[in-house]
């Protein structure tokens, strides 16, 4: 099973050196596929959590070297977020510095951090320059939500049992059991095909949230489809038992409603309105037809009771924790990231951090949050314009999607930032932000006022 997950990173490789678009979607599939079959090599090792990164290495390089990864055209399209960009750049060689010699072998945990942001950032170029004659943005969300669906069957699996008799479903082969009691009665939280309850539950979420995308962008058979593929989403973000990510579902959908209403004429708010009372209609149907638990539903109710306090706690007051524990500075660029303490012989401080601004902070300092707020706030107002923009051209219900997906992840990662540590999640996101931001590139978008009805 090894020589299989190296023969795909392998073939994943030469795919991404031929045509870094195709890399995208190689990229995609093995770093979906890399968990079931990890669970099923004996010991599971955890180094195959990043098996798919050379594809995504030979993708970025791949793009480079055909002179398509046009970083100073992006930065110039969008001069206030490319200043931003790279004056936060620019500030990270401080907690580089902290980092480096933070103590023995820190100076890995540097080049891991490093590592991470420029491949944020080289993925959302890569995104903004993806589109091209034959290759739509709808492509890559289209081939991720029909893998992504048929990987979710192993949550309606491992809820049945089956992971008791299959290594790839659940997580016995990793040792780990998800259990919560904080209902007076146990709640298990499900991986199904996927390495964590996490995990499976963004997959789920980012499925459901792609195919009420799809369900508005086209029409016929082709939106029923699509309609069923975002019910099949729900009842495994059911099962993962993470309030997190069934969090971001009301979030989304009532952006991109709130999007569809402040853009739209009426007809079009009836349709998106309509689209998504239907699937969340059916969607609970099925939950409470086969999936239902009452220790399960008072768990998720205490999502809305504790919703305050969770932001009071996770956010403000684990950034100020944090600040009297690592300091102005901060412990330096890489500590907070996911998967740090695998890295052997290396001395690191001893991290808590969940949230996103705890971990934000207690990487880059205050000064390093500031400027992560303002370039924040930058790409939002940025984005935002773009849709603006484009609301009477057909990627109108793409473009207000994607920024519907990333609020809703902006808005879960104040509690837990954690799931953003996978490098799938980070660089898609990442690539994400880029294919939005790409409907306003110069000669590609299509001049306003030649929508048709999706």
């Amino acid at each position: 099973m090894l020589t299989v997950v190296l023969l795909l990173t392998g073939a994943g490789c030469l795919v991404a050196l031929f045509n870094w678009r195709w890399g995208i979607l190689a990229a995609i599939l093995v770093s979906l596929l890399q968990d079931p079959l990890r669970k099923l090599i004996p010991g599971a090792p955890a180094y195959l959590v990043m098996v798919a990164m050379p594809i995504w290495l030979a993708t970025v390089l791949s793009a480079a070297y055909s002179r398509e990864l046009r970083i100073q055209r992006f930065l110039n399209q969008f001069p206030r977020l490319g200043f931003w960009l790279q004056v936060f750049a620019a500030y990270l060689l401080i907690p580089a510095a902290i980092s480096a010699t933070y103590g023995r072998n820190s100076w890995l945990i540097t080049l891991l951090g490093a590592f991470v942001y420029g491949m944020m950032f080289l993925m959302m170029v890569a995104g903004w320059q993806y589109a091209a004659r034959g290759f739509s943005p709808k492509r890559v969300l289209v081939f991720y939500a029909v893998v992504c669906s048929l990987m979710l069957i192993g949550g309606p699996l491992d809820s049945w049992g089956y992971g008791e008799q299959y290594a790839a479903i659940g997580t016995k082969a990793l040792g780990h059991v998800w259990v919560t009691h904080r209902v007076g009665s146990a709640v298990y939280m499900l991986a199904g095909l996927f390495r964590s309850p996490d995990v499976m539950g963004w997959h789920a979420s980012l499925t459901f949230m792609v195919a009420v995308i799809m369900a508005l962008c086209f029409k016929g058979p082709a939106r029923w489809f699509w309609i069923l593929v975002a019910v099949w989403g729900l009842p495994n973000i059911w099962l993962c038992g993470r309030r997190k990510m069934l969090s971001m579902v009301p979030i989304f959908v009532g952006c991109y409603v709130l999007l569809v209403f402040r853009f739209k004429k009426i007809q079009k708010i009836l349709s998106a309105t309509g689209t998504a009372l239907l699937i969340g209609g059916i969607g609970w149907y099925v939950i409470a037809s086969l999936f239902r638990s009452d220790a399960v539903e008072r768990f998720y109710l205490t999502t809305i009771e504790q919703a305050a306090d969770s932001v009071q706690t996770h956010g403000y007051d684990a950034a100020v924790g944090t600040i009297g524990q690592a300091g102005f500075w901060g412990y330096g660029l890489g500590m907070s990231q996911q998967g740090v303490h695998n890295i052997p012989n290396v001395e690191t401080p001893r991290l808590w951090q969940e949230s996103g601004p705890s971990k934000i902070v207690a990487e880059v300092g205050v000064p390093g949050n500031v400027l992560y707020l303002i370039m924040g706030a930058v790409m939002f107002i940025t984005a935002y314009h773009v849709v603006r923009l484009g609301q009477g051209r057909d990627s109108f219900y793409l473009t207000a999607g994607i920024f519907s997906i990333l609020v809703a992840n902006v808005a879960s990662s104040v509690v837990s930032a954690q799931i953003f540590g996978d490098p799938l999640v980070a660089f898609l996101l990442a690539f994400l932000t880029g294919l939005l931001l790409s409907d306003a590139r110069p000669g590609l978008a299509p001049p306003a006022g030649t929508e048709t009805a999706p």
